[in-house]
């Protein structure tokens, strides 16, 4: 996973989903964001930046060399 999102704050609006432009978000029946996706996220932090319950964490993923 590439997002934490704390389902309390969470207004489930859509904006995420929305603005995702790799169009890795969605919502689930409840209005949930989750990510559909994972492999596909761009790491770009749209999501997060359009969140206005600011619930969206971006989780960079460890670089090993």
């Amino acid at each position: 996973m590439n997002l934490r999102i704390d389902e309390e704050l969470c207004l489930r609006c859509g904006a995420c989903v929305e603005h995702c432009p790799g169009d890795v978000l969605e919502q689930d029946q409840d209005g949930r964001p989750f990510e559909k996706y994972p492999d596909d996220c761009w790491y770009c932090g749209v999501c997060q930046a359009e969140c206005p319950a600011g619930c969206i964490e971006l989780l960079f993923p460890y670089l090993i060399r």
